[in-house]
C-alpha cells in the first residue's frame, strides 16, 4: 500500500501512514472529498472480502448496505463541510456490507487528514458483531432476571442490596425502593449475625455457595425456608465487586418431604409407627439389652372379633375401630413405650425397662383398656372388642428381632386359642 499520492514521494509521512494503517486491529480507509477510497489496509480486505485493488477508486458506499447509501453520501458531504474527529451513527445502527452481500454491525470513527492533494478522511471501522451478540445475551438475561419467579438480587461486598427483581419482591414482600441501599441483614431473622458474617466472608473470598438451605424473614414477619445460591460478581477489571443471590421458597417442598418421611415410618390410618419403624426400634432395644443388660417386654396384640365388624358393618367401621383402639393404646402407654400397627388388626408394643412381673400387669391392663373402648359401627350402635396378647421378655440372652417377633406372634395365637393370657417366657 502506498500513500505517496497523499503526501508526496519520499516523505517520512508515507511510511508512517502506511505502517499505521497496517498495524491497526480494525479496518482503516482513507477517502477523498469525492467519497472514493484512496487507501485501505489488510483488515479491510478481511472484514469486507474485497481485495485492495478492487476497492481503490471505488465510492465508499460499496461497503454500505443499499438502504443506507443515500444517507451515507450525505453524511460524507456534511463531514467535509465541517471536518473534525468524531464517531458517526446517522441516528441508526451502522452495518457494513461484505462482497458476498452479507452484513455485520459496525462502529465508525472519522478523522480529518490534510494531504498534498487536499482534505481526506480517515475512516476507522470496527466489527462489533461479538459486542452486539453479548449485548443481546445480556439483554435477554436481564429480561429473564427481571421476570423470573425466583428471587434474584445482588449485593456488594458489604452486603448492601444493589438490585432486586420481581421474584424477590414476591418472596420477601419488599419493593425495590424499600430494600435497595439497605443491608441484606433485613432479610435475616434475629440471631443470624453469625450466619451473615460467614456468608459475607465466603463471598469476599470469591466462594460459590450452592444449595444452601436456611430461614429468612418476610416483610410481614413470617419466616420462610429458602434455598440459596450465591455467586461472585466481578467488574470489567476482573476485581470482585459483589455477589448475585438466587433464592427459592422451599417451604412446600419441605412440607411434602416431612410428610413422606412421616409416611415412611408411620401407619397412614392410625398415625402410629408402622412395622418397618418398629423393627428398627426393636433392634435398638436388643442391642441395649446385650450391652447394658437392660430388660424390656415385647407384646403382640390381635383384636378378637374384628373380622365381624368389617363383614357386618363395612370397612369404614373397621377403620374407625382401629383408630379408636390405637388411640387408646397410645394414651395408656408411657412416653418411653413404642406402639405400632403391624397391619390388619395387629398391634405391637415395646416396653423398655419392664420386668416379667410388670409385663404381666401391662398385658392385663391393655386387655382391660381395649375392652372398655366403645367402637361406633353405626348411628346408634356400638360394639366392644377384646384382644389376645402374646408377650416375650427381652434380656441379654435375646436372639435377633425376627426370632422374638415370631415367638411373640406364636404366644399371641396360643393365647387366642386358649382364651388365656400367657407370659411364661422370662
Amino acid at each position: 500500500m502506498s500513500s505517496s499520492l497523499l503526501f508526496g514521494p519520499d516523505t517520512a509521512a508515507d511510511d508512517l501512514i502506511g505502517g499505521l494503517l497496517e498495524s491497526m486491529p480494525h479496518s482503516l480507509l482513507i477517502v477523498d472529498r469525492g467519497g472514493r477510497i484512496k487507501l485501505a489496509n489488510t483488515n479491510t480486505e478481511r472484514y469486507f472480502g474485497y481485495t485492495r485493488e478492487e476497492l481503490l477508486g471505488e465510492p465508499i458506499e460499496i461497503l454500505v448496505p443499499e438502504r443506507f447509501r443515500n444517507r451515507h453520501a450525505m453524511e460524507v458531504d456534511h463531514y467535509f463541510a465541517a471536518p473534525h474527529t468524531r464517531a458517526t451513527s446517522m441516528g441508526l445502527e451502522l452495518f457494513g456490507r461484505r462482497r458476498n452481500g452479507t452484513e455485520f454491525p459496525t462502529e465508525i470513527s472519522l478523522g480529518a487528514l490534510d494531504t498534498v492533494n487536499g482534505l481526506h478522511v480517515l475512516c476507522v471501522i470496527r466489527d462489533i458483531t461479538e459486542q452486539k451478540s453479548a449485548e443481546r445475551v445480556a439483554s435477554h438475561l436481564g429480561r429473564i432476571v427481571s421476570s423470573s419467579q425466583d428471587a434474584i438480587f445482588s449485593k456488594d461486598l458489604d452486603g448492601v442490596i444493589t438490585s432486586w427483581n420481581i421474584g424477590a419482591q414476591h418472596l420477601y414482600g419488599y419493593t425495590p425502593v424499600e430494600v435497595l441501599g439497605n443491608s441484606v441483614a433485613m432479610l435475616m431473622p434475629d440471631g443470624s449475625d453469625g450466619e451473615l458474617l460467614d456468608i459475607l466472608s465466603r463471598m469476599r473470598s470469591s466462594q460459590q455457595i450452592d444449595d444452601y438451605e436456611t430461614v429468612r424473614i418476610r416483610k410481614d414477619g413470617t419466616l420462610i425456608h429458602v434455598w440459596l445460591t450465591v455467586s461472585p460478581i466481578r467488574g470489567q477489571d476482573g476485581n470482585l465487586v459483589g455477589a448475585a443471590v438466587i433464592a427459592r421458597d422451599i417451604g412446600t417442598r419441605l412440607h411434602y418431604q416431612e410428610q413422606l418421611e412421616f409416611l415412611a415410618d408411620h401407619d397412614s390410618l392410625t398415625g402410629m409407627r408402622n412395622r418397618r419403624r418398629f423393627e428398627l426400634d426393636l433392634c435398638d432395644q436388643i442391642r441395649r439389652a446385650h450391652r447394658y443388660r437392660e430388660q424390656a417386654a415385647l407384646l403382640m396384640i390381635d383384636l378378637d372379633g374384628f373380622k365381624q365388624i368389617n363383614d357386618h358393618h363395612g370397612h369404614r367401621a373397621g377403620d374407625e375401630a382401629l383408630r379408636t383402639i390405637g388411640a387408646a393404646l397410645t394414651s395408656r402407654l408411657r412416653g418411653t413405650d413404642v406402639v405400632a400397627r403391624f397391619g390388619g388388626d395387629e398391634f405391637a408394643v415395646l416396653s423398655p425397662h419392664t420386668s416379667p412381673a410388670q409385663a404381666g400387669l401391662l398385658v392385663a391392663d391393655l386387655k382391660r383398656v381395649i375392652s372398655q373402648q366403645a367402637v361406633k359401627v353405626g348411628d346408634q350402635l356400638e360394639v366392644h372388642l377384646s384382644a389376645s396378647i402374646g408377650v416375650i421378655q427381652i434380656d441379654a440372652n435375646t436372639p435377633d428381632h425376627e426370632t422374638i417377633l415370631a415367638e411373640a406372634d406364636e404366644m399371641m395365637y396360643l393365647n387366642k386359642r386358649s382364651g388365656e393370657a400367657r407370659a411364661d417366657r422370662t
